[in-house]
């Protein structure tokens, strides 16, 4: 289990830190689309920021791993969520856009 998933106090303690909320804040100021959506030519508003290289109980504390913006991933709901758990209940070919709706991916790219 990584250290996102695990419900430990030192998880809890760094996702609600002054420190990990204000590089999230920046990180998601400065990436406001999913970076995974965007090579895929798919305009989607990034929610999440998203460690590279996972946490762990032996580095979260590090800030060039866990603060550096070099290790950090702006992900939309649906990316971040196939990160952590997996392929989408809908399949590779749909998704869902930012006003909930399930849209075929193809269709995105041809309208672009």
């Amino acid at each position: 289990m990584s250290f996102y998933q695990e419900d430990r106090p030192k998880q809890k303690r760094f996702y609600s830190s002054k420190r990990w909320r204000a590089c999230r804040d920046v990180y998601l100021s400065t990436h406001p689309l999913c970076e995974r959506c965007a090579q895929a030519g798919i305009a989607s508003t990034a929610e999440h920021v998203h460690h590279k290289i996972e946490l762990t109980e032996a580095n979260y504390s590090n800030p060039m791993i866990a603060l550096n913006p070099d290790n950090l991933e702006a992900l939309c709901f649906e990316c971040h969520r196939k990160e952590h758990h997996g392929a989408s209940e809908v399949g590779e070919e749909y998704f869902f856009n930012d006003e909930g709706e399930l849209v075929r991916r193809e269709e995105i790219s041809a309208q672009g």
